[in-house]
């Protein structure tokens, strides 16, 4: 692949866990108009009875800002100020029981701007009949987090979720690396490799460039392969060459813009990324054209 002429070693980025006070001042944030219709495929958000509680345990947990109040209204609002088309949100379920009530949740808020994915978890008693439910009900995908739900990739015990999402043409989108909240690293490039070893017909997102903090690992094991990795939460924890290196390695035409808002201003996010001196053609690809051909939307 010619991006491969281009590769860069990359490094895991910064080490210590003060993650926010040692990221990269983002740049002044400039407008940045792609000319087609930009997708955020990583955001989430609550119901608004339970926003106001969560984003504060989440806040409190990770010790950092949301940019908005984690509705799907304040959701849209951010989306209006930075340009924003259609968000996907990603819901995660910290507990089996969540998982049903939240699907029934996530189909209820789809429509024009909003695209919900659903949650799945390790423990689900029929994963293959929820799974097999989510398709009825309209659902693209659904997210699974390994360090929150404490599960390896690989797992074999797992294989039905994978199965099951194959068979319905299902997106299984992951947590992948580390996560400021936690200190166990699950989700990691050695285990998703393994995973897509096993399961080629699986279609597969990792976030965080393929796993936060793993990013040697990412350029080493996954970087090439028959996967999808979102920009989320990476700019200014991976160096902005190491970050174009990583995307160019892969390809830019399986990577899709996430801002993991709130937690990120997805104008800000979108104004960094048209400053990295990636093509336009890139860029594009990467703000919407690349999630509008997973997903089998129109784009302009």
């Amino acid at each position: 692949m010619i991006y491969r002429t281009q590769f860069l070693p990359v490094s895991d980025g910064v080490q210590s866990g003060l993650w926010e006070s040692l990221r990269q001042e983002p740049p002044e944030c400039v407008r940045y108009d792609s000319g087609v219709q930009t997708i955020d495929f990583h955001t989430h958000a609550f119901p608004d009875t339970m926003a106001p509680a969560a984003i504060a345990s989440l806040e409190a947990e990770a010790g950092v800002s949301a940019f908005y109040d984690g509705t799907i209204a304040d959701l849209v609002a951010a989306m209006d100020r930075s340009g924003v088309d259609l968000s996907v949100v990603q819901p995660v379920a910290t507990k089996p029981t969540q998982v049903a009530t939240i699907n029934e949740w996530a189909a209820a808020i789809s429509g024009k701007r909003i695209i919900a994915f659903g949650a799945m978890h390790p423990d689900v008693e029929d994963p293959a009949a929820e799974v097999s439910r989510m398709h009825a009900l309209g659902l693209r995908g659904f997210k699974m987090h390994p360090e929150y739900q404490m599960f390896e990739p690989d797992e074999p015990r797992l294989d039905p979720v994978w199965a099951a999402a194959a068979e319905h043409g299902l997106i299984a989108f992951f947590h992948a690396g580390a996560d400021i909240a936690i200190p166990t690293v699950r989700g990691t490039p050695v285990a998703f490799g393994r995973l897509l070893d096993r399961w080629p017909r699986l279609t597969v997102v990792l976030a965080h460039i393929g796993g936060f903090q793993q990013w040697k690992g990412v350029a080493e094991i996954l970087a090439g392969r028959n996967v999808w990795l979102d920009t989320s939460y990476t700019l200014g924890h991976l160096p902005d060459r190491e970050f174009v290196s990583l995307v160019r390695a892969h390809g830019p035409d399986r990577v899709l813009f996430g801002s993991d808002g709130p937690w990120t201003d997805p104008e800000a996010e979108i104004s960094w990324l048209g400053g990295l001196g990636l093509t336009p053609v890139e860029l594009e690809d990467i703000l919407g054209r690349n999630a509008a051909r997973l997903l089998d939307i129109a784009t302009s």
